[in-house]
């Protein structure tokens, strides 16, 4: 990005819908006080993107507009560098960008004093307000003006906060106030998520799914406890309280299982005709948990077959597999019956699983079943299936999933792409070989490098269709130009020496540990938020 960078990033989100009505009376109150003095007020989400603008003159309208001051327009920092907007939600706090101190020369003409707009109760950073005056000196007036607009915003979110919220925040205050310092305490609503410090430590985000998923079905006022695992592999005993007259808001009181093993992982899977032997079957119920196109089904196959040689279609030999995919529940040849047609396979498949101890039943895409067939399968996990060995596919995250694997014995996870460099060559490898049998097909080092320089965020069912589209047309040897576009981009990673690598590498890294904050991952780093976004659009982060 160069200052004469033009504002393109047009999202035309609508932002909170809270927050507009937190904030719509309060700046229109603001923007009748500010008539005639050239004054425009801004009305941000948080991310940055303009939800709402009001301004008398039309000298000012226009001068905006010229500039793409307009809603639906992004102004994060990363977009527009320096702006009362972008960096007031970068830094957290109330800034002033006067004149040369924005980084566009189309915004040098202004001052702009921003401000974030947190929840009182979550928080959490909901929006932006920003006065914006068309001169560029400053106007001292304008912070306090901001400051008292972001005030009684804030006050209004909490008295039009929903009873509902309400309700599960006194719970989760008097659930943390009982608790143990060493336990989680975690509060789910509709649209609220509160946490306590040891909850921080100890839950990602990406468990709240499952935990809604456990909570699902449970009675207001009577609390239930089990035992799950986190994403983190961290195996954990919950007791959740469903809040009376909070709609599906829940208290859960998270602890550690003490002395308890962490999940194992599945081994990373090579490719699909590449099936190397697992140490053992498995032993009662288990869930395969991975992500969508990361080789879940292959993994639970190789789990079930200890004795699958290379190279030869593992299912092949499960003589006494019964295999059920849930996504055939809508299969258009069941018609009208489809979930009776499945159940009865179902129960069929379990009772000959009873009977005989080397049978097993593998459900692929267990957490998309119906509600009545999840409920089956979820009593079947928690013990209803006797001596059956059962194994279930489940997405990572999804509340279903989740649920599903929390009932299993075992939890074995499946390592997507992205996180298996190492392997890349041999996984490309694995894959040609199903794509070419013949052998013609072939990808050079440096082309598998740019391969490996990309997220994959479709994992292996992504990898197999570039692969298939990148060999047919080359003919034989891919080249780089035979891959899409947005594959390619990653050929600039592929290019950077040692050093640049490991910049590289050293950003990546500390914006994954801040949760995708650059101030804080450039703080981390001992650079400045300028560098650091020069840095990232140099070495294509």
């Amino acid at each position: 990005m160069e200052p004469d960078h033009a504002i393109t990033a047009f999202t035309g989100g609508p932002g909170s819908a809270a927050v507009r009505r937190a904030a719509a009376p309060v700046l229109e109150e603001l923007a009748r006080h500010t008539a005639g003095t050239g004054v425009a007020l801004l009305l941000g989400d948080c991310d940055g993107v303009i939800v709402d603008r009001w301004s008398d003159t039309g000298a000012a309208e226009r001068a905006l507009e010229r500039r793409g001051v307009i809603p639906g327009m992004l102004y994060s920092e990363e977009q527009a560098g320096t702006n009362g907007l972008g960096t007031a939600l970068e830094l957290g706090r109330g800034v002033a960008i006067h004149g040369t101190e924005h980084f566009l020369e189309s915004l040098k003409g202004f001052s702009c004093y921003g401000h974030p707009i947190r929840h009182p109760l979550t928080r959490r950073v909901e929006g932006v307000v920003d006065i914006t005056g068309v001169q560029a000196t400053a106007n001292p007036l304008y912070l306090p003006l901001v400051v008292r607009a972001v005030e009684e915003i804030e006050r209004r979110l909490v008295e039009g906060a929903r009873v509902e919220d309400l309700r599960l925040m006194s719970a989760y205050q008097r659930a943390r106030r009982r608790s143990r310092s060493d336990a989680a305490v975690v509060g789910l609503g509709a649209e609220l998520a509160l946490a306590d410090p040891a909850a921080l430590d100890l839950v990602d985000p990406r468990d709240h799914p499952m935990l809604r998923g456990l909570a699902r079905g449970l009675a207001a006022g009577r609390p239930l406890t089990t035992d799950a695992v986190l994403v983190s592999g961290a195996p954990v005993r919950v007791e959740m309280t469903r809040v009376e007259g909070a709609g599906a808001g829940t208290v859960f009181r998270i602890e550690a299982v003490a002395g308890a093993p962490r999940a194992a992982a599945v081994p990373t899977v090579a490719g699909p005709s590449e099936a190397r032997p697992s140490e053992a079957g498995p032993a009662g119920t288990v869930a395969v948990v991975g992500e969508p196109g990361s080789g879940v089904t292959t993994a639970a196959l190789r789990l079930i077959d200890g004795a699958g040689g290379a190279g030869e279609p593992v299912a092949a030999d499960l003589l006494r597999l019964t295999l059920l995919d849930a996504v055939e529940v809508d299969a258009v040849e069941l018609g009208a019956d489809g979930e009776r047609v499945w159940g009865g396979r179902f129960a069929d498949a379990l009772r000959d699983a009873e009977r005989d101890d080397a049978a097993v039943v593998l459900i692929e895409h267990a957490d998309l079943l119906p509600d009545r067939l999840l409920r089956r399968v979820s009593r079947a996990l928690a013990g209803g299936a006797g001596r059956a060995r059962l194994v279930v596919t489940v997405r990572t995250g999804t509340g279903a999933g989740e649920a599903l694997a929390a009932l299993c014995d075992r939890r074995a996870a499946v390592p997507p792409l992205r996180e298996r460099q190492s392997e890349f060559p041999r996984i490309v490898a694995g894959v040609l070989a199903e794509l070419d049998p013949d052998g013609g097909a072939r990808v050079p080092p440096g082309v598998a490098t740019v391969l490996a320089s990309y997220p994959w965020p479709g994992n292996i069912t992504e990898l197999r269709a570039v692969l298939a589209a990148a060999v047919h047309r080359s003919g034989g040897t891919v080249t780089v130009d035979d891959l899409p576009e947005h594959v390619r981009r990653g050929a600039t990673a592929a290019r950077l020496t040692g050093m640049e690598r490991a910049e590289r590498a050293a950003i990546v890294a500390a914006l994954a540990a801040k949760g995708g904050n650059k101030r804080q991952a450039a703080e981390e780093l001992g650079i400045s938020r300028t560098t650091l976004y020069a840095r990232m659009r140099t070495l294509k982060v």
